[in-house]
């Protein structure tokens, strides 16, 4: 899908895209369809995939050519319109016009893929919300702001380290796939982003029914990352929050619980 084929489906209905809504359409084709080859690939069929932010429908199509059951949701009342004229025939596809923030997420016995281009105003709130709850996701490909990317997979005393690393490394294997200059974008962004893939880990350190509460123990102690550990928990732990492994993080939210 070109810039002009952008520039006139959304003519075509009037539309424009929303800079409140972080709208930035995916333009190059061959990007697409690595993303999508990367959500699906390695992964037996039949794939069930949950799409955030869909837009105007470019990875959509190439999982329905995949032969993939496509659960689509779209912010955007008048792109939500168009995917319904471009792919409301298809048996395989469902449409969600809603906030991904608000959505009811798919039944966790279902094994889906989570794929999309997630805007960069939500993307910190909806790894958040990911991360707390049990999710149904065998895989996670989802295109993020490049800071908040390697925000994801840092490591302990790296900048960017922090309570998104923490939270997501206890429960996934997070691997940058590929970075993205602004130009694969209409319009194209200020900021350069990065496709991330996220894979549950076969014995995660935190159970299901704990996540909420080690998340918001882990967010707590870096609200105040100057103070070690130790003088936030009483506990003879002298180091600050971003000085810790993610397994000891485990380890100490371990011994609070008892």
């Amino acid at each position: 899908m070109s810039i002009r084929e952008i520039r006139e489906r959304l003519a075509a209905s009037a539309l424009r895209p929303q800079r409140r809504l972080g709208q930035h359409f995916l333009h190059d084709r061959n990007l697409a369809r690595w993303i999508v080859d990367a959500a699906l690939q390695e992964l037996p069929g039949p794939w069930r995939v949950w799409e955030i932010g869909p837009g105007l429908g470019i990875l959509t199509e190439l999982l329905l050519e995949k032969g993939a059951e496509v659960r689509a949701i779209e912010i955007d009342r008048g792109l939500a319109a168009i995917l319904r004229e471009r792919f409301g025939a298809e048996a395989r596809f469902a449409l969600h016009q809603g906030d991904v923030l608000q959505a009811e997420w798919p039944d966790p016995a279902g094994e889906w893929i989570l794929i999309g281009n997630l805007p960069y105003s939500i993307s910190g709130p909806f790894l958040a919300s990911l991360f707390r709850r049990r999710a149904p996701f065998r895989r996670i490909v989802v295109t993020l702001q490049r800071e908040v990317a390697e925000r994801l997979v840092a490591a302990p005393r790296q900048s960017a380290f922090g309570s998104l690393s923490v939270m997501g490394q206890s429960l996934y294997r997070i691997v940058i796939r590929k970075r993205l200059p602004p130009s694969v974008f209409y319009p194209a962004p200020k900021v350069e982003s990065a496709v991330v893939r996220l894979e549950p880990l076969g014995e995660p350190g935190i159970p299901g029914e704990e996540r909420e509460g080690f998340c918001a123990f882990v967010r707590e102690s870096f609200q105040q990352r100057r103070k070690s550990l130790g003088r936030r928990w009483n506990r003879k732990e002298p180091r600050r929050p971003e000085e810790l492994s993610v397994s000891e993080w485990v380890e100490i939210w371990q011994e609070l619980r008892g």
